[in-house]
């Protein structure tokens, strides 16, 4: 029986990861890991209210720190540059405080991704916003007509700005926060939070901000390794299949972001195994299982369960599956000394889950089931 308090608890966990936050937003040193920290720029230190533990960052960390939040924020994948503004609002955005390039790459932007979402009402906002510019400022209406109708027409590569635009800004504010040899850290980092933003995005179903992400994370500037192993990942994720030709179609499609991301961890497991990674291979098929059961999330982060021996037995004593502990233990045992052998383990392992997949409920229900057949 779940206690009241125990309710107002768990409510306001849902309600606090409602809103992305990255993991270095959260005190590390409560035995509750949802407070946050406050950063205060003036004595460049991030502090918890909770239990007052103070971390203090020197000049040049806390000016990349700054940095990286400034781009999340203001360059966030999926949300307008000009989001809640009045067209007049707009138009003093460009009298005000924006260079004309500046101001017309947020425009195409914001033009570009409110198609992609179906906005009828920002895309003629933005059109309004450019007439202003011709008419108070004596420009030339025919530039403006001209991009409007290139971004309209229908080719899938339009989409592309829309990332392009992103990196652009991201990467210059981030050059501006430290040296021209340190900047490729800096972006890994950035980089890293970009997926967690992703796996945000996932859980609430937007499609479109997914995409805009992984577009982003490949135009990052680190080694070709990260970059690859990022665009695995999402390139597999079945929320992207046929993307741009849906958007071009205006096909909203609906997206059962449970189901859909238990299909991400099983191609993930397969292409884990055609890369010989054994190992892998077993903890996406295992994700997919606990997703299933309940057990497991891409997010929040406090559904995680831990990926262990411990809980793999657990689990195959729950559905009675002595098979899958002993396929995982033999795949854990040979993925150094004879990867042959435990690539034919994983293999086993990922066909017994997809088998177990369909007849698979939560772990709740399962432990009822389990009740009453004792009792």
């Amino acid at each position: 029986m779940i206690t009241s308090s125990e309710q107002k608890n768990q409510i306001a966990e849902e309600w606090a990861y409602n809103i992305w936050t990255d993991s270095n937003d959260w005190c590390s040193q409560c035995s509750n890991k949802n407070n946050k920290l406050v950063f205060d720029d003036q004595t460049k230190t991030a502090k918890c209210l909770q239990c007052g533990h103070t971390q203090t960052y020197d000049d040049n960390t806390w000016k990349s720190l700054q940095a990286k939040h400034y781009v999340i924020d203001h360059y966030t994948p999926g949300k307008y540059f000009f989001r809640n503004l009045s067209t007049e609002e707009i138009f003093q955005k460009y009298l005000r405080e924006y260079s004309h390039n500046d101001w017309a790459s947020f425009v195409i932007h914001d033009y570009v991704l409110a198609r992609m979402r179906g906005d009828k009402a920002v895309q003629e906002k933005l059109k309004d916003a450019a007439n202003s510019i011709v008419e108070k400022m004596n420009y030339d209406a025919k530039p403006w007509q001209t991009l409007f109708e290139k971004i309209g027409v229908q080719d899938p590569a339009i989409f592309c700005q829309v990332p392009q635009i992103i990196y652009q800004y991201a990467e210059r504010k981030l050059a501006e926060a430290t040296t021209k040899e340190n900047l490729p850290e800096l972006i890994r980092s950035y980089l890293s939070k970009l997926s967690s933003l992703y796996c945000y995005n996932r859980w609430k179903g937007d499609r479109v901000a997914c995409w805009i992400i992984s577009e982003t994370i490949k135009l990052c500037e680190v080694d070709s390794f990260i970059i690859g192993f990022y665009s695995r990942l999402f390139n597999c994720d079945p929320i992207l299949d046929d993307f741009q030709n849906d958007m071009l179609l205006g096909k909203n499609r609906e997206i059962n972001t449970k189901e859909s991301y238990i299909q991400w961890q099983l191609r993930q497991a397969d292409a884990y195994l055609n890369r010989s990674s054994a190992f892998g291979a077993v903890k996406s098929a295992y994700e997919a299982l606990g997703t299933k059961l309940g057990v497991h999330d891409i997010w929040p982060p406090k559904k995680v369960l831990s990926f262990d021996i411990n809980t793999v037995e657990k689990i195959s004593q729950l559905f009675n599956e002595p098979e899958l502990f002993r396929c995982y233990n033999l795949v854990a045992t040979l993925d150094v000394i004879d990867p042959a052998q435990a690539r034919y383990y994983a293999n086993l392992f990922i066909e017994k889950v997809k088998k177990m997949l369909p007849n698979v409920t939560s772990i709740e229900q399962e432990q009822a089931k389990q009740a009453a057949y004792i009792s």
